[in-house]
């Protein structure tokens, strides 16, 4: 029983397929024991972290104006220009986090994971989060639990999540 199709093994494409995947595959493997994540690398498929023309209004002016953040202070965040759709987060598991940290995290209900940023941390060691582009809070960002949260953002490699993207878009996956 063969297990790849001939097609694959006896094509100069089909070689270049084989390596292809063969080589996510090890890359994948291997970030996830090095950064001690399930999932080390994640797709953006929305524009909640992007920084466009109203940064000033929906960023700055509203962390100042609900938390009292300074854009200096803002700007020293890690993950400082956010990112945009079809960039590819490197995740990387870890314990503690801190205002300003980017990290990933799931919701009951929805099925792509959330990369947004730490604004504030709760009394009670939960987080809020926000979007750099949105508005406002949602209504899942006010107490983020530590469970929920599958790492903190440490590299962003552009662009090569577009197929991560399309899948998304086309199948809802």
């Amino acid at each position: 029983m063969k297990i790849i199709p001939k097609i694959l093994t006896d094509t100069w494409w089909g070689n270049i397929l084989l390596g292809f995947f063969a080589a996510v595959i090890f890359y994948y493997v291997i970030l996830s024991t090095v950064l001690g994540n399930n999932t080390p690398v994640v797709a953006v498929v929305s524009s909640s972290m992007e920084h466009d023309a109203s940064l000033d209004q929906d960023h700055y002016q509203w962390l100042k104006e609900n938390l009292g953040y300074d854009k200096n202070y803002i700007n020293s965040w890690p993950v400082a220009n956010g990112f945009n759709v079809g960039d590819m987060p490197i995740v990387r598991s870890q314990e503690k986090f801190g205002v300003g940290d980017v990290i990933v995290y799931s919701v009951e209900g929805i099925n792509a994971p959330i990369i947004h940023r730490i604004i504030k941390i709760n009394d009670d060691g939960t987080y809020q989060t926000k979007g750099d582009n949105n508005s406002g809070q949602l209504n899942y960002e006010f107490s983020v639990k530590l469970e929920q949260i599958k790492g903190k953002v440490i590299f962003i490699i552009p662009k090569i999540g577009y197929f991560k993207v399309v899948i998304n878009r086309l199948f809802g996956v």
